[in-house]
């Protein structure tokens, strides 16, 4: 089987991942006696179920937490991810709520509650007057008491008939539907736990392939996310978009958004845009708290993905000499006549070391030579001695005199350095060139050991560093953020750049010219996996409108590290892409320019006028644009 990757993605998520991808926010699960019948268990009381019915309170009773925890709680939101429990206590507690997180064991969720309540009646009195004004937002009460464990029933529909309240309606526990016992106790599954829980997914998605095919009963609603969610990581969307169908046709009343999510982008990544619309109206029902209607902003998003659709390609693509059968991405120009890029190939003479997520050889930068008649790319060398380890060394960018570089390396000293939680994350580093011989690295000061930092990018004349992180302050799990590179080399504090451009999923590999910023993301509207957006700069308003590039650019599959001369329109980019050499390839483009119209053939006239008073407006400046935006004239009237 084919293993796709887009390594440095993979890279950069190492901690992303293990923290945000794995689980995400899974809140909001409840049980409406009225609304959701068909999801009612048999742990329900008959008389606080006909209670709660009877007045319109979501509710659901549990027996199997502590004794301790006997009560009546206000739950607002159901977490996996212990950061996510946190800030989510937090921020009831400085509203002067009582607020904490009870937790099961039984499924490793925790329930956030507002409040503890002695009765039943007390409880549904705060419920019924949304604890006196102070809470808005949906509710429903926990019923801890002590008993056996409840075994949930579900009811299947199609994706057509599907609607957001039955996914609402969700089973915490997410039980095994065929019985109680528990398949992930086998050694098969436990050892692919324990690839998956290493991040090792290549080999991790094997095991769970060959546990699920061995015994049915291994079919859970974990083990085939986990299948799901291996080859996603892998970014081979075929066989994700198998096991995300399977968990959905038996599982899908217990997918959370982050599922609904993934389930979405292996559609596209297999060319169904009709199913995957449907699939991220559900997400973004669960998801969004846009201020505008849920309908109106799946009607946009559904607009404009037919608008990119049925866009007509104006670029001339091709694959370069020096790909390989792993994985090659991350270009960038290098002085007027070179390219330097990350590669997994192994050039070495002995077995090289091996990276556990894809199976692949760690990541060094090498350079090559730029053909200026076609835009291949050949005779690859190895880049620096001094810049590339035993581990993984990637996406880098110069300064304009070629004097000061950055690159993303693992967070490495003598051996990898791992956080709290096992993580080895990611940092930048930069290094000067001294007598033509590049110096040993050193780290910047906004690195951090609990969070990662990668994917580089110096904005022109050098004096602003944009790069990517999931530290403290993103928005979603990785942002791009900005610094300001200081006279004496030091830096500004990060400034994220504000959800216009960063949304909740992913945004990576920046690049930054004169008139535009470059970068790939899976949270704004595209193809599939990561589209590469652009975004025009005015130094008065700030960054404009994000705009997709569209195909052939951006396909189903991955598309990133995009690289463009802006005066002519030539560039490199990566994608693992169907009909490449390998896993990731590096792309040559130019831009087909639409050519300027004759002299007195097709002119245009007219008059500029203000619009509210009609009067002519001398020495305004007119500007010519094509379909995709592009400047083809510009004249003062």
């Amino acid at each position: 089987m084919k293993k796709r990757i887009t390594t440095l993605i993979l890279l950069l998520t190492i901690g992303v991942y293990a923290q945000n991808d794995r689980e995400e926010d899974i809140s909001s699960y409840l049980y409406s006696s009225e609304t959701n019948s068909s999801f009612a268990t048999t742990t329900f009381s008959n008389d606080l179920m006909a209670e709660t019915e009877t007045r319109k309170i979501k509710s659901k009773v549990f027996r199997n937490l502590k004794a301790e925890d006997d009560g009546y709680y206000m739950v607002s939101g159901v977490y996996s991810d212990k950061q996510n429990i946190k800030k989510s206590v937090k921020k009831l507690t400085k509203k002067g709520f009582s607020a904490g997180a009870l937790p099961d064991a039984s499924t490793g969720l925790q329930y956030v509650y507002l409040e503890k309540y002695g009765t039943i009646d007390e409880a549904m009195a705060a419920g019924k007057s949304g604890l006196n004004g102070r809470y808005a937002d949906e509710i429903w009460i926990l019923i801890a008491e002590r008993g056996n464990q409840q075994a949930p029933m579900n009811e299947m529909v199609s994706v057509d008939e599907v609607t957001y309240d039955m996914l609402n309606a969700a089973n915490e526990e997410r039980k095994i539907a065929k019985g109680k016992e528990k398949p992930n106790q086998s050694k098969l599954i436990q050892k692919a736990d324990h690839y998956f829980d290493k991040m090792w997914y290549a080999e991790a998605a094997e095991l769970y392939e060959e546990a699920l095919k061995k015994d049915k009963r291994n079919q859970s609603f974990e083990i085939i996310q986990k299948a799901g969610d291996s080859h996603y990581f892998n970014t081979n969307m075929e066989r994700a978009y198998y096991w995300y169908n399977v968990l959905y046709e038996n599982y899908q009343a217990d997918m959370s958004s982050d599922n609904i999510f993934k389930y979405a982008h292996s559609l596209k990544g297999t060319g169904k845009y009709k199913r995957a619309k449907r699939l991220m109206r559900l997400y973004n029902k669960k998801s969004a708290n846009e201020d505008v209607g849920e309908g109106e902003t799946s009607s946009k998003n559904e607009m404009v993905l037919d608008k990119i659709l049925s866009r007509e390609e104006n670029f001339d693509i091709k694959n370069l000499s020096i790909n390989t059968e792993y994985s090659d991405f991350s270009p960038m120009f290098h002085k007027q006549d070179e390219v330097v890029y990350a590669s997994a190939k192994d050039s070495s003479f002995f077995h090289t070391r091996r990276y556990k997520w894809n199976d692949q050889p760690y990541l060094d930068l090498y350079v090559a030579k730029i053909n200026e008649e076609d835009q291949d790319v050949k005779n690859a060398i190895k880049f620096s001695k001094k810049i590339n380890t035993k581990y993984h060394e990637a996406s880098v960018t110069f300064s304009p005199d070629n004097t000061t570089m950055y690159f993303t390396r693992n967070n490495y000293g003598k051996k990898l350095k791992r956080d709290k939680n096992g993580i080895n994350h990611l940092k930048i580093y930069t290094s000067n060139k001294v007598d033509g011989e590049w110096t040993e690295a050193r780290e910047v000061s906004f690195n951090s050991d609990t969070y990662s930092t990668g994917h580089p990018a110096l904005s022109p004349d050098g004096k602003q560093l944009y790069f990517v992180s999931d530290m403290p302050g993103s928005i979603g799990a990785t942002d791009i953020f900005v610094v300001d590179v200081l006279e004496n080399g030091s830096f500004s504090e990060p400034r994220n750049l504000g959800p216009e451009i960063n949304t909740e999923q992913k945004e990576m590999f920046p690049f930054i010219n004169n008139k535009k910023l470059y970068f790939s993301s899976n949270g704004h509207v595209g193809l599939g996996g990561l589209d590469v957006y652009e975004v025009a700069f005015d130094e008065e308003e700030g960054f404009q409108e994000v705009k997709n590039v569209g195909k052939p650019i951006n396909s189903n599959k991955d598309d990133f590290s995009y690289i463009v001369d802006e005066e002519t329109q030539k560039g490199y980019f990566a994608s693992n892409r169907q009909g490449g050499k390998g896993d990731d390839d590096i792309y040559s483009f130019k831009r087909l320019i639409v050519e300027e119209a004759k002299e007195n053939l097709n002119a245009i006239s007219g008059v500029v006028t203000e619009l509210v008073t009609g009067e002519v407006m001398p020495e305004a400046l007119v500007v010519l644009l094509d379909e995709n935006n592009m400047k083809l004239k510009e004249v003062v009237a």
